[in-house]
């Protein structure tokens, strides 16, 4: 199975104010945290927390460290043969990948959704606290009394058409693997990128000061033309935006949506991580 997260480019504001500008509502005295949080953010919050579980105790399994390195390995070799470039690793989409595959032998299915209904996108929001960008996932899994080596598995990518064009598409540049064995059965999850940049520090789950936004958005490398928050099952839905005085931040779940201008009157809003407020 193999999924892809879509970008968007939009027509320009008329009128822009500087980064920092947008940042002044962020700044005002904090809200005041709720006790219970609403029904939908409660189920944002079990998720981060089942991910972020599954890392450690492998879905009750085992990660297979041998076999996430040797895939990258292949994948380059299947790279260099068709003369796309190599793909270097990146710790943060082996952790996504990871908690996946694990999240699949706790559970029992195979799917990029999962049973909650989040996507690869939402994983690497949740996950990958300093990334800027999206990335494409593919799974295989198989069941044998012997444990599937990395051969084995590329073999099952290999065999799909639409498995081998996303592994094997040129713009990518850093990849993550997890491999999860329980029992019989073995998952593999692969999850390939072109980062648009990075966080100057990881943002913070659970942001209780509004400044750890502040802060990791101003350090960013390389900088933002502007940024808003947004609803990450709505997109389009904007929470704020820069330039706006917005007052304190309300309690809820928010991605963070850079903003990098291509032309003059033309920018691109990119993926950053999903945050709570509380």
């Amino acid at each position: 199975m193999q999924h892809r997260a879509p970008s968007r480019v939009v027509s320009a504001a008329p009128s822009r104010r500087l980064l920092l500008a947008g940042l002044g509502g962020l700044l005002a005295t904090p809200v005041a945290a709720r006790a219970i949080p609403s029904a939908a953010e409660q189920v944002w919050l079990a998720y981060e927390a089942r991910l972020r579980a599954r890392v450690a105790d492998a879905g009750g399994g085992a990660f297979q460290a041998a076999s996430e390195r040797e895939l990258l390995s292949l994948t380059n070799a299947a790279r260099s043969a068709v003369g796309a470039p190599v793909l270097t690793w990146n710790g943060e989409l082996a952790r996504v990948a990871r908690s996946h595959a694990a999240d699949l032998a706790a559970r029992g299915y195979v799917e990029h959704l999962s049973p909650e209904g989040f996507d690869p996108s939402h994983r690497v929001g949740l996950l990958a606290r300093r990334m800027i960008g999206s990335a494409s996932e593919n799974i295989a899994y198989r069941r044998a009394e012997q444990v599937a080596d990395a051969g084995e598995l590329m073999g099952i990518w290999r065999r799909s058409s639409s498995h081998w064009s996303n592994l094997l598409r040129p713009r990518y540049a850093q990849a993550g693997f997890g491999v999860v064995v329980r029992g019989q059965k073995t998952y593999a999850v692969g999850l390939y990128a072109r980062p648009d940049g990075a966080l100057g520090a990881p943002l913070p789950f659970r942001l209780a000061q509004e400044g750890d936004l502040v802060s990791a958005v101003r350090e960013a490398s390389p900088a933002f033309d502007g940024f808003a928050l947004a609803d990450p099952l709505n997109p389009s839905a904007w929470a704020r935006v820069d330039g706006e005085d917005g007052g304190p931040l309300p309690p809820g779940i928010y991605q963070l949506r850079p903003r990098r201008r291509v032309s003059r009157v033309r920018y691109e809003v990119l993926w950053g991580p999903i945050f709570a407020r509380v």
